[in-house]
């Protein structure tokens, strides 16, 4: 079973993504945030495999929390789920400890394979973010 933390400051995405994986057999969401300070009591707080991290929340951001939950439990995977487009943020943040960054439009079974591959202490990336690391390398 994968353990998985939703981090997200609007309820009814929190809801639908819990929903959704309450459908796999092998997910189970075993704690919710609205922010990034509430990410980093949740982890500490809970033990889980993955958090679903969305970027843009008031107070503390999902950018500024990543640093502290990578700090604090190194183990833990962590898919960015963002409405801002992959070239906007994704290979940064992929530098920064992110296991994945997913655009909040794509399938929601992409969700769902992200965090399996995650799971497996593999990061996921797309084709989307392959072509921007690529691009970073031929400079």
């Amino acid at each position: 079973m994968i353990k998985i933390g939703i981090v997200d400051d609007h309820a009814i995405v929190r809801s639908g993504l819990k929903q959704f994986f309450s459908d796999q057999v092998d997910l189970r969401v075993v704690g919710e945030a609205a922010s990034g300070r509430e990410a980093i009591d949740l982890v500490r707080n809970v033990e889980l495999d993955i958090l679903v991290m969305d970027l843009s929340m008031p107070g503390q951001s999902g950018i500024d929390a990543l640093a502290m939950i990578r700090a604090k439990a190194p183990d833990v995977g962590i898919l960015i789920l963002s409405g801002y487009p992959e070239e906007h943020y994704a290979v940064n943040l992929i530098r920064q400890g992110a296991s994945g960054y997913l655009n909040k439009e794509c399938d929601p079974m992409e969700i769902v394979n992200a965090i399996r591959v995650i799971s497996l202490g593999k990061r996921y990336i797309t084709p989307a973010v392959a072509e921007l690391l690529a691009q970073q390398l031929n400079r």
